[in-house]
């Protein structure tokens, strides 16, 4: 990297964030050691009051309001001088949950460092990215930098069990330009999938005793009836993967790998008594769709493959299965997010990092779920980029590479001076803040 690519600032910068790197990794400790798993969630309230603190102490004005009772997002704006563009940084302070935690090497919730990797529940997803937001604003405070632009910083809940932490935030909050910081190991940008949640319903409109089975569903009964799980089972259920395999050979995504369109049923219900036969039958499913797919369209395309599927069935023609999108007590919705690498924002940010770490950020895809949809639907184009190992989320023993983190703050510190301005600098501190 030649040293003219660099401004005298972004070099002093730079500098900082290496020579000051222990006060990320303290950061990011501290974060771990709040237990915010979701589910059970409704644990987030003390983490979220230090990051309300540690905004604060950035001269932030800081907006706490709860999403759901007790559970509250956060949002620091630090307002810039004007003229500049603006930035949300974007990242979910819950953590998924702990199963087996008898096979953890170390207390999930008790750092511990070994080598330049972190260990503990959420290191990667996404309290590294937390962290990282923390540490680059405070580095940029403790130099004297003022920016023009407005950074707003969103740590919000309930990522992990779908609940409405970032589509409340992106509501309330819009801005020119997002980095949501989820796993990339800050050496990528992707595109990421939607999810749609529905329940389909057999109803009967009337119940049969068991001996009836023989009459209703054997020749020669003559009595009209069905098993409701039955007609879910062979009827429904194999449509639906029918269509999933449809749509695995004909959707395509530049970005996004090949048969990401998943149409997975995860629960189903009915029936209970064995005396009778079953007269409803209920089905759980979650529908994955593409960036660029319209939301309607793909409910659409799930009510006509089951309408065609009840039209093959005299029974089901006659009583004919409904599907339910909304109001569902389990339900889950993330909105995809695609990947614009022509906006000022993402061109801005490969620049930056090509200059630091003197090669491409790789662009690509998942057939996973992200918050930067729900920001770009509100207004906000975004970005999935952070410095957390995809490979391990969710998983025993979470981990994060310390040298991913720092060269994320690295490239981040960098972003911020170029996307939102350079408003002027006063009197460095002496030394980071505690």
């Amino acid at each position: 990297m030649p040293a003219n690519a660099l401004s005298a600032l972004e070099r002093a910068l730079l500098g900082y964030i290496g020579a000051h790197q222990e006060r990320l990794v303290e950061l990011l400790a501290t974060l771990v050691r709040f237990r915010t798993d979701n589910p059970p969630g409704g644990n987030e309230g003390p983490a979220q009051e230090w990051m309300a603190e540690r905004l604060r102490r950035l001269g932030a004005q800081v907006d706490v309001f709860d999403v759901l009772p007790g559970r509250p997002d956060v949002v620091g704006v630090l307002q810039g001088s004007g003229g500049g563009r603006s930035l949300v940084l974007n990242g979910h302070i819950d953590v998924a949950e702990v199963r087996q935690a008898d096979a953890w090497r170390h207390d999930p919730f008790e750092p511990v460092i070994e080598g330049r990797l972190l260990y503990g529940r959420g290191s990667s997803d996404m309290k590294s990215a937390l962290a990282a937001y923390l540490y680059v604003l405070e580095a940029l405070a403790d130099l004297g930098v003022s920016l023009r632009g407005d950074v707003i910083v969103q740590s919000v809940m309930g990522e992990e069990a779908a609940e409405p932490g970032t589509k409340a935030a992106a509501e309330r909050y819009r801005a020119d330009f997002a980095i949501v910081g989820e796993a990339t190991r800050a050496r990528s940008l992707v595109a990421t999938v939607g999810v749609l949640s529905g329940r389909i319903t057999i109803r009967s409109p009337y119940t049969l005793h068991l001996h009836a089975r023989r009459l209703a569903l054997h020749a020669g009964g003559g009595l009209e009836g069905a098993n409701a799980i039955e007609k879910m089972s062979l009827r429904i259920i194999p449509a639906l993967a029918d269509l999933e395999r449809e749509w695995a050979v004909f959707k395509r995504h530049p970005l996004i790998p090949p048969a990401q369109t998943l149409i997975n049923v995860y629960s189903i219900g009915g029936g209970g008594n064995p005396g009778f036969m079953p007269d409803r039958c209920w089905a759980d499913f979650v529908v994955l769709y593409l960036p660029g797919e319209d939301r309607e369209q793909v409910r659409a395309e799930i009510e006509e493959q089951v309408r065609r599927a009840a039209q093959v069935d005299g029974w089901l023609r006659k009583y004919p299965p409904a599907v339910q999108w909304d109001g569902l007590e389990r339900g889950m919705e993330w909105p995809p997010a695609d990947l614009d690498v022509e906006h000022d924002g993402v061109r801005t940010l490969m620049s930056v990092y090509r200059q630091l770490r003197g090669e491409n950020l790789q662009v690509g895809g998942r057939g996973a779920i992200t918050d930067a949809g729900w920001l770009a639907l509100n207004g906000t184009p975004a970005v999935v980029y952070g410095p957390g190992d995809f490979y391990w989320i969710h998983r025993v023993d979470e981990r994060v590479d310390l040298d991913d983190v720092l060269a994320y703050a690295q490239v981040l510190g960098v972003f911020l001076l170029r996307w939102c301005g350079i408003s002027g600098r006063g009197r460095a501190r002496s030394g980071p803040r505690r």
